[in-house]
């Protein structure tokens, strides 16, 4: 929930230059809701990288859901709807339960979903790896997580699914995981979309979202089980964002090892 109206439609005009400046990289703005059909009218290249999506989305077309989005009303411009971020989950007291009927219905209605989970704290995973892993799997763990929204999740589907990592106590603290500690996770993530859905789970792309910076990208986009990220406030701050980019690409393209 940030910007003005002009404020938003500028920055949604840079990032789109930025788009058109990278390469081996899709770029995805989630501007709020208000903003989406205004920044999409004044960009005017829409390069094949740049893609829009929602903050949230509902599980029904329309009806009485005063201040919801549905799929409907960002048909034709959104391809991507996040699902089950942690803000929604903690303030809005969103449930499992309803990330996994948004998810069914946005997957049945041809959007990309993008679903966050994440941890409220670090798991130690290289002094207690069995026991942290058993707690992943509880009421609330981030496996326990995964599965309830993949709940129903047809394997034909997993295409349009990303899964971004967020871990609860790195978000907008300035204090990001470790590029070693988000890996070790998303790995155990792929393991168990992959002992559920065979190796048709690994098409699912894994995201790491959480203090990300221009500082740290390369720590996390050097790891082979995360596929990008989900950049939070360093998003506003266009040379930031830039650098990001630039940085993901260069990775992704091999020249930056």
């Amino acid at each position: 929930m940030n910007t003005t109206l002009s404020e938003a439609i500028i920055l949604g005009g840079q990032v789109e230059k930025i788009a058109e400046t990278v390469k081996h990289l899709d770029v995805v703005i989630c501007p709020p809701s208000v903003f989406i059909y205004p920044i999409f009218e004044r960009l005017r290249a829409k390069p094949n990288n740049f893609f829009f999506g929602t903050q949230n989305i509902m599980w029904e077309d329309e009806g009485a859901f005063t201040g919801e989005v549905s799929v409907q009303m960002i048909r034709g411009v959104c391809r991507f709807a996040i699902i089950g971020h942690s803000e929604r989950r903690r303030i809005f007291k969103e449930t499992d339960e309803d990330v996994n009927k948004k998810v069914l219905f946005a997957l049945s209605k041809g959007l990309n979903v993008i679903i966050c989970v994440g941890e409220q704290e670090r798991f130690h995973l290289e002094d207690h790896y069995q026991s942290e892993l058993q707690r992943m799997k509880k009421q609330g763990g981030i496996l326990s997580q995964v599965e309830k929204a993949l709940k129903g999740v047809r394997s034909s589907d997993l295409d349009k699914v990303t899964i971004s990592y967020e871990p609860i106590w790195a978000i907008g603290t300035g204090n990001a995981a470790t590029g070693a500690y988000a890996a070790a996770i998303c790995h155990i993530i792929k393991e168990q979309l992959k002992a559920v859905y065979s190796d048709v789970g690994l098409q699912v792309r894994l995201l790491y979202g959480g203090s990300v910076s221009a500082s740290n990208i390369k720590e996390f986009m050097m790891q082979p089980s995360i596929d990008g990220l989900l950049v939070g406030g360093a998003s506003l701050k266009l040379g930031e964002f830039r650098k990001i980019c630039q940085i993901a690409s260069e990775v992704k393209s091999g020249r930056l090892i």
